[in-house]
């Protein structure tokens, strides 16, 4: 019995690991190529004072050809892209506290990931709790 109970504990406990990610591969000319679009909007607006986002999208200014613009960043940053694009819930399940307060900090402050990376921990407390039951059991038994 202890032998299988083991076995379910290491199998429950193997689930809360996070697998690393292939290593990151860059290209300096690949990034240098995606912001020279970037650039030229960003030199456009500076020279024409007054310019906004609206305005050139409205004048369907071919400065904004390939770009896709989202209009809450923080939201898309919060929702995609976190670290190693781990989502906020794994984030906390695994890290437990520390997970909840970097994913607080890494997507300034979006409380909805916040969220889901506080009900990530509060599922590892919960495992932990259960183990330690049946744990606790066993032994007395």
């Amino acid at each position: 019995m202890k032998k299988i109970l083991s076995l379910i504990s290491i199998l429950a406990l193997s689930f809360t690991l996070a697998t690393a990610a292939e290593p990151i591969n860059y290209d300096a000319q690949d990034i240098n190529a995606e912001f020279e679009q970037l650039n030229k909007i960003e030199n456009y607006v500076q020279n024409n004072e007054g310019t906004t986002l609206e305005s050139l999208q409205s004048q369907n200014s071919n400065l904004l050809t390939d770009i896709n613009i989202e209009a809450d960043a923080a939201a898309s940053v919060a929702a995609s892209d976190l670290p190693a694009g781990i989502p906020a819930f794994w984030w906390g399940c695994v890290l437990t506290i520390l997970g909840v307060i970097l994913v607080y900090v890494l997507t300034d402050k979006d409380n909805a990931q916040t969220k889901k990376a506080l009900m990530g921990c509060i599922v590892t407390g919960g495992v932990y709790i259960l183990y330690y039951v049946f744990w606790v059991a066993l032994t007395i038994f």
